[in-house]
């Protein structure tokens, strides 16, 4: 008997054909292992082909040899790719079973009625399911004694199959049962990322995420395999390593796979870079982690201190708690104290979540002394979440647009075919007005602030003049509204109309910034890059607005000549400034919750920049995305002459 070619998809994010730069399919990865240990599989299946990076529909279609059996792993990122390409391999090889799964396949009927062309569809884990698919599909045996699916009867209804939670990680490694190798050896071009899962589970049932809504006890996978799969990415030259784990550092062996990491980075020089998801209630772990990490530069953003809302109404609604802020602000201090970075998020669109509440959360990471590096997400409506539900949705109000995937930092290209998020964008506390002034806000305040544009003003007004941090900022932008004819008014109503048309369902405008090309930029980026390259404009236009919080004028001229001296632009390694107040030191210690007053002290500061890049594509590229804006918008080496 023939065997049965076999493929699977898992197209990377950005990936396409020519790419620098991809993903290993890690999940089909471990799917096709684990089937493959059945006998059954192995004996009559015959495996052809991952299909990884977004080529041309009819190029991967083309290729395919007799295929009997496809499976699609489906990610907000790749499910319309995915839909495309299996609707292409029906209509040319209609007896071939179409199998999706994956975080982005509901738990319903809707993606079987509305695409013929899907035969299967995996809800949850993969591992047990894949394998007993295959098993009952080889065998010519009825799909209703496999668990965990939904299917396509013969007589067109749909079949829902009973759910069965995995319990093990029992599965073979992709990486050290050899599936990746021929994709690592057929493409010398590409440096490699990959993804390291060393536990499996979320003990949290957040509303947004879809982890806790498994209810799946975290599980870990076997010590022995992890070392040896962090040797294999060292012997492949892996660049970038993303952790796969909702919690890394929840348990104390994750410090020794940490140094596993680190020993394996300074003897190999691989992997060049990690990024992990950390634990949110075990900071003493993360810390150690994190300082490890640190040493050989290995995660260059730092520790995670989320909070995704400050509202209690908001985190009581997502099924969510924090610590105290007076806890944070010591986590931030013990942080500075060794040099340690940390960033921030928040999560915008969230059910209970104010205008004001969300600005006000806004303010108190800088309280706490967040005043580097924070984002805030659009939520992103999963289907699998508990906020994916239509009673969760009914009940909060929630409405939703489809918002095309926009890649930043690469050049100004579509997807060949185009990517879509479900967002939040009106509540029953947040108007979708609203949710533009807070897109619009945040945007505005992660350029001034982040940036580090007028921080020293927003810090000083703040400590001195009592001004809430979210007013000082909600009123900079009424101070734009005020005056749309300046310069620095028309990018922030560039911000404030995409915002405007994303939650109308419109087009999701790219951002371009003329001295790098057709580059794209995010909406923060656009306003600091163009700000930048009009850098006395920006501050003339908008001293008016600083100069009504009634600063001392010798304070004031002190502050502005601090601010525009220590930021970084090309071409500019040195400048030179003669103050009257020890601006310098007062705004450092601020960073690190050292309040006191503001000396008045002479003194002569020498600020350089000691990676100066003398053009606007390389500045752009390594200060403002590679190294985050928050840590390297200033000159780095301050010295008092």
């Amino acid at each position: 008997m023939d065997k049965k070619n076999i493929y699977f998809v898992q197209v990377d994010v950005s990936a396409s054909s020519g790419t620098q730069n991809a993903y290993l399919p890690y999940t089909a990865g471990i799917l096709v292992a684990s089937a493959f240990q059945s006998k059954t599989v192995k004996d009559n299946c015959t495996f052809k082909e991952f299909v990884f990076l977004r080529e041309d529909i009819e190029k991967v279609v083309s290729r395919l040899d007799n295929p009997a059996f496809i499976g699609f792993s489906c990610y907000c990122w790749s499910t319309e790719y995915n839909k495309t390409l299996a609707a292409a391999v029906k209509k040319k090889f209609p007896e071939c079973l179409i199998v999706f799964g994956g975080h982005n396949v509901p738990d319903d009927f809707d993606l079987l009625s509305e695409n013929s062309f899907i035969d299967v569809l995996c809800h949850g884990e993969g591992e047990d399911t894949i394998r007993d698919l295959l098993e009952a599909y080889i065998l010519n045996k009825p799909f209703n004694e496999v668990n965990n699916i939904s299917y396509r009867k013969k007589d067109g209804t749909f079949c829902r199959t009973k759910t069965v939670l995995q319990t093990t990680l029992d599965y073979p490694s992709p990486y050290l049962e050899g599936w990746f190798d021929n994709i690592v050896s057929s493409y010398p071009d590409i440096t490699f990322n990959a993804i390291l899962e060393t536990s499996r589970g979320c003990p949290n049932q957040c509303a947004y995420c879809d982890w806790g809504l498994l209810k799946s006890k975290t599980r870990l996978f076997p010590f022995d395999r992890i070392k040896k799969e962090i040797r294999w990415m060292c012997e492949h030259k892996i660049a970038f390593v993303w952790g796969a784990d909702a919690n890394f550092g929840l348990f104390d062996r994750d410090l020794e796979i940490a140094d596993e990491l680190v020993k394996a980075k300074k003897e190999t020089g691989y992997p060049e870079r990690m990024r992990m998801n950390y634990a949110k209630n075990n900071f003493k772990n993360v810390f150690s982690i994190v300082k490890k990490f640190k040493e050989c530069e290995f995660d260059r953003v730092g520790a995670t201190l989320s909070f995704q809302s400050m509202s209690p109404v908001a985190l009581k609604n997502i099924g969510r708690t924090n610590s105290s802020l007076d806890f944070y602000k010591e986590l931030l201090i013990a942080y500075n104290r060794e040099n340690m970075k940390t960033y921030s998020e928040l999560i915008l669109g969230l059910p209970g979540e104010t205008y004001k509440s969300f600005t006000e959360g806004v303010g108190k990471l800088f309280e706490i002394g967040q005043h580097f590096v924070f984002e805030a997400y659009n939520c992103i409506l999963l289907p699998n979440s508990v906020m994916g539900q239509k009673e969760y949705i009914k009940k909060h109000g929630i409405k939703t647009v489809h918002v095309e995937i926009v890649r930043p930092h690469f050049n100004n290209d579509s997807f060949s075919v185009p990517e879509y998020n479900r967002i939040i964008i009106e509540t029953n506390t947040m108007s979708r007005e609203m949710w533009v002034r807070s897109s619009a806000f945040i945007y505005m305040v992660k350029a001034l602030h982040g940036n580090g544009f007028i921080r020293a003003f927003a810090i000083y007004t703040h400590y001195v003049k009592g001004i809430p941090y979210e007013e000082f900022y909600d009123g900079i932008l009424n101070y734009f509204e005020e005056n749309p004819e300046l310069f620095i008014s028309k990018l922030y109503f560039d911000v404030k109309h995409k915002a405007d048309e994303l939650s109308l369902g419109h087009e999701n405008k790219r951002f371009l910034f003329e001295p790098t090309g057709e580059v794209v930029w995010e909406d923060h980026e656009y306003v600091v890059l163009n700000s930048l390259a009009n850098f006395d404009r920006f501050y003339d236009e908008v001293i008016p607005y600083l100069k009504r919080y009634g600063i001392e004028e010798d304070i004031f001229e002190d502050l502005l000549s601090y601010q525009k001296a220590i930021m970084r632009k090309p071409c500019e390694e040195t400048v030179k400034i003669s103050l009257k107040y020890d601006i310098h030191r007062y705004i450092t210690d601020i960073y690190v919750n050292k309040v006191h007053n503001l000396e008045e002290r002479r003194n002569t500061l020498v600020l350089r920049d000691s990676k100066v890049h003398d053009n606007w594509p390389d500045f752009a590229k390594y200060v403002i995305w590679y190294e985050r804006v928050g840590w390297s918008s200033y000159k780095d080496d301050i010295s008092e002459e």
